[in-house]
């Protein structure tokens, strides 16, 4: 969470070997992802619960599987995984067989969109100088 050097350090439960490949130091760039990441996962996490309260699990797999690809962009890599899985239960199982995992699920996203626009005001506050 500090800034070692001039470079800007992610938060210890970021792939930071990740980011730094994918934003190659470009702060700007990772300011830019993180503000989309925090304006789109509502909106793509309010589908998630609607097709999980309506028991739709084909359209759950797939709404999952957006967060996904989100959560990968702003380096929560483990969460990423953590969606995989889910995602791979929904073919084979039941909303109610699945009930411990959603809220599991639902419970790190929110802890993760907090930890993301904490680093979203860090990088504003980093690139003004």
């Amino acid at each position: 969470m500090k800034i070692h050097d001039g470079q800007f350090v992610f938060h210890e439960s970021l792939n930071a070997a990740f980011l730094k490949e994918l934003f190659e130091g470009d702060t700007i760039y990772a300011e830019t992802v993180f503000e989309d990441f925090l304006r789109d996962l509502p909106a793509y996490w309010e589908k998630v619960q609607s097709s999980y309260q309506n028991k739709n699990m084909s359209l759950l797999g797939t709404n999952i599987h957006t967060c996904k690809t989100l959560f990968g962009y702003v380096g929560f890599t483990d969460l990423q995984e953590l969606c995989q899985e889910f995602e791979n239960k929904c073919t084979l199982n039941t909303a109610e067989a699945i009930q411990t995992d959603f809220n599991t699920l639902t419970r790190k996203k929110q802890e993760a969109q907090k930890i993301i626009e904490n680093e979203y005001n860090r990088l504003k506050r980093y690139n003004e100088g």
